[in-house]
């Protein structure tokens, strides 16, 4: 049996728990990072032109090389992807590998960071190489192992840097329509981690991610290898995306 509602009574509201919230009231999503941020993520679609454009780096720097040691030198495994920074050491070949790294500043209208690196059992090896081919006849004289570096050989790695670079950073510059130009190179024998830590503290700031160029070079007689890797400022990736290359 119904019960009569009293004349002027009115229902009482539900409490505020009970009651939902109108659209749009919720707090935002917060998501990691700026819109700045997320761009190199958003840029996949380019890695196969940015590996043909560092490609077209490495290869003229392995020339380069060639020239250097007299000897014929081959390109390796070409690529080039979007790193998280904190697993760029780890795309490196380890944080914990102990390396031969020259690093230089590249300037112009593109700008970023080019490393050179040679693990520690193959200093020796390319010292001996360049020393030879520059008429030292009894080339790196200290054990394969031995640490330190005399004033000449840290030249030659130098010299060798510098090259290298000039040569990598004129086809890339040819490819985007650019100058770019390498700084003097900076040496340093430590830790691979401690290496990308240095070069990435001021892409830091602006992204989350890393858009890596890499690639291996190796002269097959005396069993010499070593690595470039090309991280370009994040501001300036947008030249890249404009190169006209073909996609491998």
């Amino acid at each position: 049996m119904r019960r009569k509602r009293r004349k002027g009574a009115t229902r009482k509201p539900r409490s505020s728990a009970a009651t939902s919230k109108p659209r749009g009231s919720a707090a935002p999503i917060k998501r990691r990072g700026s819109a700045a941020t997320r761009k190199p993520r958003a840029r996949r679609a380019h890695l196969g032109r940015f590996q043909a454009i560092g490609e077209a780096g490495a290869r003229n720097a392995a020339t380069a090389l060639s020239q250097i040691i007299g000897r014929p030198v081959t390109l390796d495994v070409p690529w080039a992807d979007a790193v998280p920074l904190e697993r760029v050491a780890g795309a490196a070949g380890g944080a914990s590998r102990v390396v031969c790294a020259l690093s230089l500043r590249v300037y112009g209208e593109v700008r970023g960071n080019l490393l050179l690196v040679f693990a520690q059992d193959q200093v020796r090896r390319l010292l001996d190489l360049v020393l030879r081919h520059s008429g030292v006849a009894d080339g790196s004289r200290r054990a394969p192992d031995h640490p330190e570096l005399s004033a000449m050989e840290r030249s030659a790695l130098l010299e060798v840097g510098n090259i290298l670079a000039c040569a990598y950073l004129n086809a890339v510059g040819h490819l985007l329509g650019v100058s770019l130009l390498p700084s003097i190179p900076g040496l340093a024998l430590d830790m691979m981690g401690a290496v990308t830590d240095f070069l990435l503290i001021e892409m830091a700031p602006l992204s989350d991610t890393a858009v890596v160029f890499a690639c291996e070079v190796r002269e097959p007689a005396s069993g010499l290898r070593g690595e470039i890797f090309f991280l370009p400022d994040p501001r300036t990736l947008a030249a890249f995306e404009a190169a006209r290359v073909e996609d491998p």
